[in-house]
């Protein structure tokens, strides 16, 4: 008795292959919007632990701590989305007179948008944390954006707590006493 052999005839390979390039192109823009958001996740989650890091090392070493922007790991820059430096600030200046003084370089990156920062009740490009742990300032705030949009917001008060916080349905952040967190081209 003959075998019978089967196969696919080239109109049902071709038939397959186009139902699997629709299939993945109607994907991508779904995997990228996860991709991004998940980026976002990351560099939260990399800012609320250098916050954390440096409360945690003000109240244990009994001293002033500070944490500022960098994007060369040696001194303070205004971009929080390009890294981080926690260093012990005795002057209580923001400024790092000593390399001796570095305790953490944090590197993260933000492969899109910007993270816009200030503290009240006078602007500062840096946090400081007294050695009680508690912020020198009043409060701040951290907010992240892209695409001209806010993203989310880290909002700490004079206690060192934080307090992340989504943009509403509507695309926006509002801070602790209601007002816009504006995202401007820089």
């Amino acid at each position: 008795m003959p075998h019978a052999h089967s196969a696919f005839t080239l109109i049902e390979m071709l038939t397959t292959l186009t139902l699997i390039t629709i299939l993945v192109f109607i994907s991508l823009p779904a995997a990228r919007n996860f991709l991004a958001d998940a980026q976002d996740q990351i560099l939260q989650q990399q800012l609320l632990h250098a916050i954390e890091l440096a409360k945690c090392e003000a109240e244990a070493r009994h001293v002033p701590i500070a944490l500022c922007a960098s994007s060369n790991q040696t001194s303070c820059s205004d971009h929080f989305e390009d890294g981080q430096l926690i260093f012990l600030d005795e002057n209580e200046d923001g400024t790092i007179n000593d390399h001796q003084q570095i305790i953490a370089v944090l590197q993260t990156h933000s492969h899109r948008g910007r993270i816009y920062s200030r503290s009240f009740p006078r602007y500062r490009h840096y946090l400081l944390f007294s050695p009680a742990g508690m912020l020198e300032s009043d409060n701040a705030t951290f907010w992240h954006c892209h695409d001209n949009l806010p993203i989310w917001a880290i909002m700490l008060n004079k206690s060192g707590r934080t307090r992340v916080v989504p943009a509403d349905k509507n695309g926006e952040l509002k801070d602790s006493l209601g007002h816009s967190l504006i995202c401007t081209l820089a």
